[in-house]
Parts: C-alpha cells; structure tokens; sequence
C-alpha cells in the first residue's frame, strides 16, 4: 500500500511493517512479568487495612507484645448434654484435644488454655488454694460435681471459658508462627473431625488466628474457580462475535497480557495479595478485552465495505480510526481505579487500584501495538457476522437488534428522558441511605464451617471479637492501690452495660476470686480489699501456689500496666461502633487523671479505625473519578458540552447503583464501596464510543442528524454490545465468587455497567436529538440545508 498521509495512519503503517518485532517483544513482556508468580504472598488479615505506620496498629503491637497477646485459634465444644459439658465424655473430649494440641510444635503450648490446663482459685482451712480444675478427665458423678462448682464459682471463666449455660467449653491456643496458619486451621479441623463424638457433641473450630488461615485457601480456591470461567465465557463471546481465529487469539492476547502484568509487577514490587485483590485478575478479564473487541468490528467493518483491500490496509485502517477512543477509555477506565487508589490510604485498596490500573495501561497499550502487528500475520479472512454486502440495510441478528433499538428509542425520545429523571430520584434516595457496615468473618459465605463455628460461639459464649483497654499507672506497683483499682472495675461494669458485650475479664477478677477465697469463700467478700499491703500480699501468695504467667495477658510484670478485654457478641461494624465511642467517651470524661488512664485497642478498635473513614473514602472516590473523567472528556473533545454529555450516562449508573443499594439493603463495605468509583470509569467507555461516532457521521461524513443517529446502533452499537457482554461477563462472573464482598463489588458494577450501556444507547441519543449540540455538527448540517435551500429558489428578474 502507499505510505499514508495522515499521522496516526503512519504510526500504524510501520507497525505492520515489523509484525513479529513487535509480537516478540510483547511476549517476552508476559514472561518476564509471569516469572515473578512464585515470590506472591497472601495476607489475609484485617490489620493489612490499616497502613504500617498508623497510630492504631502501632499501638496495637506494642500492646501485643506487652502481654504476649497473638491471635488465637479456638476449638469448640458444644455439649447437649442433660449437665452440658460436665460429663464424663466431654471433658474426656477436652483433655484429649488438649493433649493433641500440645503436641503439635505450630503451637504455643505454654498459651494454651482450657479446663484441662487452668488452675482453680478457692479457700480451705489452710487458706488459698490455686490447682487445676482437673489433672485427669473426672468419670464419677461426684468428681464432675466438684469440678463443675469449681469452674462456674470462678466468675472470671465463666462466659469466657465456659458458657453461662454450660453448654459450651473453648480450648484456646496461639500459633508460634502466623505464617503457619492455613495449614494449623486444617489440622485443628482434621482433630475435630476424627475425634470420637457422641450424639450430644458438637467441635468447631474458630479464632481469628483460624479466620485468617482459612482465608488464604478459601480466596485460592475461589480464584482458581473463577478466573477459568471468566476466560472461558469472554473465548465463547468473542467466537459468538466473530466467529474467526483472530476474532479469538488477539482478545486473548490482550487478556493474559493484562492480567499477567498486573500481578507480576504487584509480586515484584513485593506487594501481597488481599482479599479484595484477588478480584483483579477477573476483573481485568472482562474490561481488558473491550478495546480488542472495538478495534476487531472496526477491522471487519471496512473489510466489509472494501472487501479488495489488503490487510495491511485494513489493520491501519481501522487502528487509524479506532486509536482515539480506545485511547480515551483506557485512560478513563484507569481514572476510576485511580479514584480508588488516591482516596483511600488503606493499602488493600491502594493495591488494587494502582495495579488494576497497571493491567489496563497494558491493555490499553497491547491493543493499539501488539494487536495490529499480530494481525498482519493472520491471512486475511472475512468473518460470517460481517459479510461483504452492497445492501447497507442487511445486518446479523446483532446488528438487527440494536437497530430495532434504535429506531424506538429516536421515536420515543421524551419517555426515555422520563425515565433517567426517575432513575435520578431514586438514586438520590438511596444515596441518602448509604451506611457503612462490615464484618470480617463477613469475608465467608453464611454456610461455611467457619462462619457457623463463629455464630455458634457467639450464641453461646460472651463473644469471640475482642475489645482491649489498656490501662496505664505512673509507677511501678500503681496497681497495687485500691483507688486504681477501682476505676478499673467501675470501667469494666461500664463496659458491660454496653449493648454487645458480653462479659470483660481483668487482674481485677483474679484479686476478687483471691480475696473471696481468703474468706471462706464468701460471695459477699467477691469484692476488692481496701487495703494496699493486702493487694500486694495476694499477688506474692498467688506466685507461691500457682503459675504466675496466668496473669501475664492482664498486668505487666512492673505492676504498672494492665489490660482490660471485653468479649463482643458480634464483629459488624455498626454493633460495635457504639460500643467503641461510647467507652472512649467515658474514658475521655470520667476515668482518666493524672496518675491512670486508658487507651483502647485491640482487634475491634483497629477494625474501627479504618472501617470509620469507608464512607468518606467512597464518596472521595467518586467525586475524584467523576471530576477526572469529565476533564478528560472535556479535553478529548474539546468542548464542555460534549465532556457534560458524555458524563450522563455514568452519572445514572452511579445514581442507579446507590438506589439499587437502598432497596436491596446493601450497606458501605470493602468490596461496595469501591463499585461508584470502578463503574464510572468502566461505563464512560460507552458514552464516549457512541458521541465518537456520531461526531464522525454528522461533522466529518456530512450525514443527516437523523440517519446518522440511526446508523449508529447496527455498527457501533453492536460493537458496544460485545463491548457490554464482555465487561458485563467479567463482573458477573465475580458475582458467583463465594467471597461475599467479591459477589457484591461484581453484581455491583455489572448492575452499573449495564445502566451504562443502556443509557448510552437510550438516553445518549434522545439528548443529542434534544439538545442537537453544535460540536457534533448540527449548526454545519443546518447550514448546509439553508444554503442549499437558498440555492434552489428560482431567480427573479422583476418584470411583470
């Protein structure tokens, strides 16, 4: 062919003249990225949302380190048992798992507690008594009897240890190594399931230690599940589009170099995978492929129309025409990622959005460099969807049935502006109903064994989501005097009249147990002694008849600090948010002075901190995305008007998600709040594609406003349907994920994606047709009637 003319038809002109230049080097791009796979890592905790240097998590780990806390892994024992789990079969159970549990070297077992391993605090003639509940597993009526008093006269227990109602009893273990947890959950499971149970008996097993372990094999499982279908479905999209081996190979290409470099780099860079991450690869399957599927119906369009060109023709043909708004929307389609990225200071979501912005930045780039090199060296062929034809009006079904759309939507223009007006009030509304709201055991589907262990333990125990208060003296031995002291229990009655709470736990527990046990076991003596000395002496009584390690999770060895935890009912975000301001506010009014305060932490605390600034970080993002977007369209197409219009139909999808959100009850979580920010970015895609091409039809071709607006729907309308199908198909796999944050952010963006799509091709037009904005070429066309209609009067001379 001769060298083309214009700048773009150069570029790609000596693109197809080094094909496999180009080819080779996009290869070798995937297998460098693909080599750095086996340095990934999963961190599955809820901590990872909080960045390294942020004050609560800093605090956090001081904490921990101080009184040797970790995550626990525990192991329930539920007994329906007549005398719940005092019987002689389930605290065999108990000594047994304990027994098993001991021997496994992943596990501290000097942090393991159960009945089998706590010591009992009471008096007798010679004074306090510290033995354990039991050395071996009690079989006689009588013994049970004496150690079922012991442990339920034992307040501090009681809740904790064992339920209220003595059906349930934990065994609660730390792992030495956190990096352990995945393959320390599955044998705890294994334990629980070969163990020999009677009918009465039931073993689950829980603990943020196990919530954390599961989660690296339950997203692997799930990613494994879903990434093969996706690909599956866009191979079988892409066959139903183009029915040709290019039709396939060049969307695949496209797709396994996105989504390879994406997590290559995010390896290399030594960033960990998520769970909100693990979305990535499915995501990008779906929106990377678009611009392929844009430049391949430009490519057989014109073959279609010049059926003699040579291929080399065609492929910068059709790239000279496609690179602007496939340009363009990968540029959008990074902005909404963008949102996500510069909003939040979360590094889950930071991750996300800066490496999903990556793969598209190479899609973007394989599209209009490695696609047209790699399709110079396919032999040209038509497709069976774009058959050559002088008959403009002969479509496939596709085509057919856009243009049907088409031909309603121009004819019913007013019913469909009425229509976006309702969806803007319902998306107002529901706007106003957004709340945030999560849960980390949220993270599971409802049927998992470790959500029922969860809802089992908290239905019967005090609560397995820890709230700490560490309480702070100024002094060595401060804890020692009654007035500290008794703050100190005044908090925790505070803390239990909080709705959620279930019980606390402090080395105020332990003292009153000592000082009840000191008088002949009294409960009216289950108080603090008035006395400093005595507090002192207790202490120094304990150490000689027990393990004075017991209280190394309450008080430090100085006697300056001590812990407070209290036992939640539920880790949901809203549940625990009043209990967390309400106990700060205390804090801040009424207990702490000069000499003692309190500072909270622990696993709800920090879940707080980052889940408290969701909202914000959503609205953030959108508005972020929104702003950015427009500009770009605005200078894309060098008009605000255009940049306004092309703005509509996202704003609907926006709109339609928040309403969509209000009556389904969705709430603010990881995974949702994200989908705003995303299906802006996503869906502008479409608005772009069709004011594109009917700036080109009306100013550029001359065509009439009303047959170019009708000709848009069985060429780039179709386009844009596969476009939809594909990026609807990617989010929609996501929404069989069984994470169910990664089920919502799917159904939600491809709930707006379709809104997207629809609105480009209803609403889009029917304000074209309204507004008939001069940009695209209405005041040219108009002109060119009035002058040809100036043309056609016949000249008059005056005479008579």
């Amino acid at each position: 062919m001769d060298i083309p003319s214009s700048q773009a038809e150069r570029f790609f002109y000596r693109i197809s003249l080094r094909p496999k230049t180009y080819l080779i080097t996009g290869l070798a791009f995937i297998l460098l990225c693909a080599s750095f796979f086996l340095q990934l890592r999963i961190d599955p905790r809820a901590e990872s949302f909080l960045p390294d240097d942020s004050p609560a998590l800093l605090y956090r780990n001081k904490v921990e380190k101080t009184f040797g806390l970790n995550d626990p892994m525990v192991i329930a024992i539920k007994s329906n048992h007549p005398n719940g789990v005092f019987n002689a079969s389930t605290l065999a159970l108990v000594e047994q798992l304990t027994d098993q549990l001991e021997a496994m070297p992943e596990l501290d077992s000097e942090r393991l507690v159960s009945l089998a391993t706590q010591d009992a605090v009471y008096g007798n003639s010679e004074g306090m008594v510290v033995s354990p509940f039991f050395e071996h597993a009690p079989t006689d009526k009588e013994s049970i009897q004496a150690v079922r008093k012991r442990v339920m006269d034992f307040p501090l227990y009681v809740g904790s240890l064992v339920s209220r109602d003595e059906s349930m009893t934990l065994i609660v273990t730390e792992l030495l190594n956190e990096d352990d947890a995945p393959a320390v959950y599955e044998q705890l499971l294994e334990l629980s399931e070969n163990s020999s149970l009677k009918d009465f008996e039931q073993v689950y097993v829980a603990g943020d230690g196990a919530v954390s372990g599961y989660l690296v094999s339950y997203i692997n499982a799930d990613a494994a599940r879903l990434v093969p279908i996706s690909v599956i479905i866009i191979t079988l999209l892409c066959i139903a589009a183009f029915r040709t081996l290019q039709g396939v190979v060049l969307p695949t290409l496209v797709i396994v170099a996105s989504t390879t470099s994406a997590i290559g780099v995010m390896a290399a860079m030594g960033d960990p995978i998520y769970v909100i991450t693990t979305s990535m690869p499915i995501l990008l399957v779906g929106i990377a492929v678009a611009d392929s599927i844009h430049i391949l119906s430009e490519y057989y369009e014109q073959q279609k129309q010049h059926p003699n060109w040579s291929q080399q023709q065609l492929v910068v043909r059709a790239l000279s025409r496609m690179w602007r708004p496939v340009l363009l929307t990968t540029l959008t389609s990074m902005i909404g990622f963008l949102g996500v990225y510069a909003s939040s200071y979360m590094p889950p979501m930071q991750s996300f959005g800066l490496y999903s912005m990556l793969g598209l930045a190479v899609a973007g780039i394989f599209s209009l460099i490695v696609v047209p090199a790699t399709q110079m060296l396919f032999i040209k062929k038509n497709s069976p969807m774009f058959s050559p034809s002088n008959n403009e009006e002969k479509h496939d079904y596709f085509s057919t049935l856009m243009a049907s759309l088409g031909n309603r939507v121009l004819k019913h223009t007013k019913v469909v502006l009425s229509l976006a007006a309702l969806i803007i009030t319902f998306g107002i509304w529901g706007a106003l109903q957004l709340d945030v709201n999560e849960s980390w055991i949220d993270n599971f589907r409802s049927t998992e064994k470790i959500s029922l262990a969860d809802s089992a333990i908290n239905q019967a125990m005090d609560g397995s989501n820890n709230l700490d208060i560490v309480i702070e003296t100024s002094n060595n031995e401060d804890l020692f005097k009654p007035e500290n002291l008794k703050r100190i229990e005044a908090l925790q009655a505070f803390l239990e009249t909080q709705s959620g709470v279930g019980g606390t736990t402090s080395i105020v527990d332990y003292l009153k147990q000592m000082h009840r046990s000191l008088n002949e076991n009294k409960n009216d003596f289950y108080t603090l002694p008035n006395d400093e000395t005595l507090i002192s002496q207790y202490f120094l009584l304990y150490s000689a008849n027990g393990d004075p390690a017991e209280f190394e999770e309450e008080i430090d060895y100085d006697y300056r600090l001590a812990l407070i935890r209290a036992q939640l009912n539920s880790g949901r975000y809203q549940d625990f948010k009043p209990v967390v301001e309400n106990v700060q506010h205390y804090i801040d009014t009424q207990f702490n002075n000069e000499h003692i305060k309190a500072s909270l932490s622990g696993r709800i605390y920090v879940d707080y901190e980052w889940l408290n600034n969701l909202l914000g970080s959503h609205y953030k993002g959108v508005l972020f995305a929104l702003a950015l977007v427009w500009l770009l369209a605005c200078l894309s197409f060098r008009s605000i008007q255009m940049g306004s219009l092309a703005l509509v139909p996202v704003l609907l999808s926006t709109l339609a998600i928040y309403a969509f959100m209000g009556f389904t009850g969705i709430t603010l979580a990881v995974g949702t709040t994200m989908t705003a920010a995303i299906g802006l970015g996503i869906g502008i895609d479409f608005s772009i594609h069709t004011l594109d091409r009917i700036k080109l039809l009306i100013k550029e071709q001359g065509i009439q406003p009303d047959k170019a607006l009708a000709m848009i729907y069985p060429s780039t309308g179709r386009a844009l349907l596969f476009n939809f199908f594909a990026v609807f198909v990617g989010f929609g796999v996501l929404g069989l994920s069984h994470v169910p944050p990664l089920s919502k952010l799917g159904i939600l963006i491809a709930f707006a994606v379709l809104v997207s799509f629809i609105s480009s091709m209803t609403v889009l037009p029917a304000l074209v047709k309204l507004l008939k904005p001069s940009h695209l070429g209405f005041i040219q066309i108009a002109n060119k009637k009035h002058t040809a209609s100036e043309n056609e009067k016949p000249l008059t001379t005056g005479a008579k």
